[in-house]
């Protein structure tokens, strides 16, 4: 592995570049549909089956590669516990950072405390809280002689708040057991404090690192969503991800990096060859930066999901999937307003079209009481986008948690993400700054960041 990497340069490279072509596209398409409500006629009628025909047919490759991938990629389940058993029980440290995490740590924090995975140090992180969070974490330690816990790290001005947290925690461990030749051999486990852990995961982790041979593997839990607000806007984006991670292509060097913060274990030797989370400083997001440069250095990455052994419920409410989605759209894409205008002409050309193509196309002919063979076509039209949409939600289950009758209501998750957009672009316009918990400063979230100095 090659020693040194250009984090900004990855970074750089992972962000997209705006596409005009693309907003326009999506717009032209959705006047197309306002128009063939409005006066349907057989010239726009085609366009529109056109359109439908298209859209079904890529939707339909994706539905396929979703699919194989969730065939295809390691699953680590309850089911395979007993079955499963890594050769070696090499070192691993847990990391998790937590900062105002009062809603969520206990159970977490308790979860990841109680792993039976013999040779196994566990750190808490508190990253300079202002609830209960500093008081939940040193009951833990009483109750856990393993568990040892960093209350407010030094910051370092300019840096990603979390990567801070995580590289103090590093050098606190390391300062601990400061011979390389042992350290190296071990393992760091960096999760959320959100994510609940159940037994067997870190065995079949191992395990699974070991066959493979692998130096990086991140691990999607199951997505928790209570609320309906949860529901209509987390579960599809999550369908997204395991599309994306096509378990043959993983170490291509052209197919994306995918790291999952959740849990992502990687060797304390690769860690260090990449530079740590020292390198990874000011640059967001870090979970898939990480992926990115141990790919980057020649080291071999993995990806796996399990249904129950992992998971997690990143927010409590439509509040905070819209003010944490909306915060980390402009921090990964920029405050370029292309996005969210695609975004907007997307989720009306998708989503919300059907309903009112179908009702143009019916209502008219029951009112006149009789057929219109121009209405029909678009009323049809009208119905295979709005099933079409619903198959979006087909084997989401196996990784998401959300009601039936989601996937059938799917014009209200449409109508939240161009609310999200109309949101995205005001703050863009009034160069609003982002918050989380209370900090606002996140780390390089320009499209073309400028490199950071080294001295």
């Amino acid at each position: 592995m090659r020693p040194s990497i250009d984090v900004g340069a990855l970074a750089r490279g992972l962000r997209p570049t705006p596409n005009s072509a693309v907003a326009v596209l999506w717009w032209v398409v959705f006047i197309l549909l306002i128009v063939a409500c409005a006066k349907p006629n057989p010239v726009t009628l085609a366009a529109v089956w056109v359109y439908v025909a298209v859209l079904v047919w890529k939707r339909g490759e994706r539905h396929k590669k979703f699919r194989r991938n969730l065939a295809t990629l390691p699953c680590f389940s309850r089911a395979a516990a007993s079955a499963t058993s890594p050769k070696t029980r090499p070192k691993v440290t847990v990391i998790v950072p937590a900062r105002n995490e009062e809603d969520n740590l206990e159970e977490a924090a308790r979860s990841v405390a109680s792993l039976s995975y013999p040779n196994l140090d566990v750190w808490f992180i508190n990253d300079h809280s202002t609830d209960k969070t500093p008081h939940i974490l040193d009951a833990i330690k009483r109750d856990f002689p393993r568990v040892h816990v960093l209350h407010d790290p030094p910051f370092e001005e300019g840096w990603f708040g979390k990567s801070n947290a995580l590289w103090q925690a590093v050098l606190q461990i390391e300062g601990k057991q400061p011979e390389p030749a042992v350290r190296d051999e071990g393992w760091l486990l960096f999760a959320d404090a959100d994510v609940v852990f159940e037994p067997g995961i870190l065995e079949q982790a191992i395990s699974q690192a070991e066959r493979e041979r692998l130096d990086f593997l991140t691990c999607m839990p199951r997505l928790i969503a209570k609320t309906w607000g949860e529901q209509f806007l987390l579960p599809t984006g999550w369908r997204g991800i395991l599309q994306g991670a096509d378990h043959e292509n993983l170490n291509d060097s052209q197919s994306f990096p995918i790291g999952i913060g959740a849990f992502m274990l990687i060797k304390h030797s690769c860690y260090r060859a990449i530079g740590g989370h020292k390198a990874l400083g000011e640059w967001h997001p870090e979970d898939t930066l990480m992926a990115a440069a141990v790919k980057h250095i020649g080291g071999r990455v993995g990806f796996a999901w399990t249904p129950d052994l992992l998971r997690v419920r990143f927010y409590h409410g439509y509040r905070e999937v819209k003010k944490h989605t909306l915060r980390k759209t402009r921090i990964f894409f920029g405050d370029h307003l292309q996005l969210p205008l695609t975004m907007m002409a997307l989720r009306l050309s998708t989503t919300l079209m059907a309903l009112p193509m179908m009702a143009v196309g019916i209502l008219p002919q029951l009112i006149a009481g009789r057929f219109d063979l121009l209405l029909t076509l678009l009323a049809a039209a009208g119905f295979v986008l709005y099933v079409d949409e619903t198959r979006e939600y087909k084997g989401v289950e196996k990784i998401a948690e959300f009601h039936p009758l989601v996937p059938w209501l799917h014009p209200v998750s449409g109508i939240l993400r161009v609310w999200f957009a109309l949101s995205l672009i005001g703050q863009m316009i009034a160069n609003k700054p982002m918050d989380w918990r209370g900090r606002q400063k996140f780390g390089t979230t320009s499209a073309i960041p400028t490199p950071p100095t080294h001295k």
